[in-house]
């Protein structure tokens, strides 16, 4: 039976389930063209209506970021619609077709250098526009970024914030009692992981995601220095340019004070590694 959302939207397919909720493909029946879009039910901590005021206000301040943001930068979908419902609370937005990068890698394999800085110089200013707006994504992983079908420019998905409060775990007078951190085991820094997330918690999320679309490893499939924390990654990308290791090195530092302070001072980075002559170095496999 076809479950029909708000009195509008058709639910056409489950797209994923998380811990937070699902993600659905649906049309828009209210619409001539009954446009598709992404609907996102996200599940509140704990089912509390004492609170239940309290979580629909995060809800709404942080729907309204994500509508600010979809309508000022075109690699981030556009929020059409907000609600709640019989407890869940829903956002409706663009449906950006094309593969998102651990697609991308499962069809065709590994990423080329090239294909790489290509990558980060379309997606490291869509991250410094996030940034300039105080707002951190905190969920940066290969499922999160779409090869937009129409054109292949990156798009950014599913920002953190949103999860985060509804997470967010009100005592009766409004306060805040504990939250759940968002982010990837994995994908996610330590500082994040503790609930602390900064700006280059944000870098070193990309700075992984690239890693894996370079060696098609997750983050737990790579060694880690016991003594330090730091990932263990270049032996795994033979013939990598030391310019380009040296970029994703200090995105992925353990401690946010040795990475890059913002998304434009990696990207600067980038730009300076880009300019290998035919007598580049190489990095070879051990």
């Amino acid at each position: 039976m076809t479950t029909t959302l708000n009195n509008r939207y058709r639910i056409e397919k489950t797209l994923g389930r998380g811990g937070f909720g699902q993600t659905f493909l649906a049309s828009d029946t209210h619409m001539p063209s009954g446009r598709q879009c992404v609907i996102k039910q996200l599940q509140p901590a704990v089912q509390d209506p004492a609170t239940e005021r309290w979580i629909l206000d995060c809800f709404q301040r942080e729907a309204a970021t994500l509508e600010e943001l979809g309508e000022a930068h075109p690699q981030i979908p556009c929020l059409y619609a907000y609600f709640a419902e019989a407890g869940q609370f829903f956002l409706v937005q663009e449906y950006i077709p094309g593969p998102t990068l651990q697609q991308k890698v499962r069809d065709s394999g590994p990423f080329s250098e090239s294909a790489v800085c290509s990558l980060l110089a379309d997606i490291l200013p869509v991250l410094d526009f996030v940034h300039s707006r105080r707002i951190i994504h905190r969920d940066i992983k290969p499922d999160n970024i779409i090869l937009r079908e129409k054109d292949g420019k990156p798009v950014l998905i599913d920002f953190g914030a949103v999860k985060e409060a509804i997470a967010t775990v009100y005592d009766n007078h409004g306060r805040t009692n504990h939250s759940v951190a968002v982010g990837t085991p994995g994908y996610m820094a330590s500082e994040q992981a503790a609930g602390r997330p900064v700006f280059s918690s944000d870098l070193y999320s990309l700075g992984l995601t690239v890693i894996y679309l370079l060696t098609g490893k997750h983050p737990g499939q790579l060694q880690a220095d016991p003594r330090t924390g730091e990932i263990l990654w270049e032996s795994e990308t033979p013939r990598l340019s030391r310019a380009l290791v040296a970029v994703l090195d200090r995105a992925t530092r353990f401690h946010p004070r040795d990475r890059y302070a913002s998304a434009r001072e990696m990207l600067e980075a980038l730009e300076m590694a880009a300019v290998p002559s035919a007598a580049a170095t190489w990095v070879a496999a051990p």
